[in-house]
């Protein structure tokens, strides 16, 4: 009978070392995460300090964008800014800056989100002071040159004063809207002054 035993006993140990292994195996395998890392919010690329410049069809600088950090996401394609900064140098038109605290940039470039301390200001030209627009939040198709935004807005150039709450801006067409609460004062530019 011992000489039974004996013989069983490793078979047995070895069969139960199997089982316990496949237990954990199969322990081991639902403790683990079932997303897959791309369907994470997590970055795949920072870069901090950074320049991006575009060209027009005759070579010149048409825009840049710099901002103290970015940050890229795989999972959709978005991209976070730390203090973005946007010039726009049209052809035949002052220069337009864009500065706020951070922006986020859909997967494309279609959308920009600015967000806190927005401020956009059109540079001066010889027959109008600089124009100055100060929001918390700013929405913007740049293919279309687009901007909205829901928020209170400030519009200063020179001496006049507009503000109001919620804002769009069609650049092509060179339209803008003050949804409500709009309160302004006009004063006489210096060029009127003259005439």
């Amino acid at each position: 009978m011992k000489t039974r035993a004996s013989t069983y006993f490793p078979i047995v140990l070895m069969l139960l070392l199997a089982g316990v292994t496949w237990w954990l195996e199969r322990v081991v395998e639902l403790a683990e995460p079932q997303t897959p890392g791309k369907s994470r919010h997590d970055p795949d690329a920072i870069v901090e300090r950074f320049t991006v410049t575009r060209f027009g069809p005759e070579g010149k600088v048409s825009s840049t964008l710099e901002a103290a950090r970015m940050v890229h996401f795989p999972d959709d394609e978005t991209t976070e800014l730390d203090a973005p900064r946007v010039v726009q140098l049209p052809k035949d038109a002052p220069a337009v800056r864009i500065r706020a605290d951070r922006g986020r940039v859909s997967k494309d470039g279609d959308e920009v989100h600015m967000h806190d301390n927005v401020v956009v200001t059109r540079d001066a030209s010889p027959d109008r002071p600089e124009l100055r627009v100060t929001t918390t939040y700013l929405h913007v198709w740049p293919k279309d040159e687009v901007a909205r935004t829901p928020e209170p807005v400030t519009i200063t150039e020179g001496e006049s004063r507009l503000a109001g709450v919620g804002m769009e801006v069609r650049a092509k067409s060179r339209e803008f809207e003050l949804h409500s609460r709009v309160q302004g004062t006009f004063a006489q530019s210096s060029q009127q002054k003259k005439k």
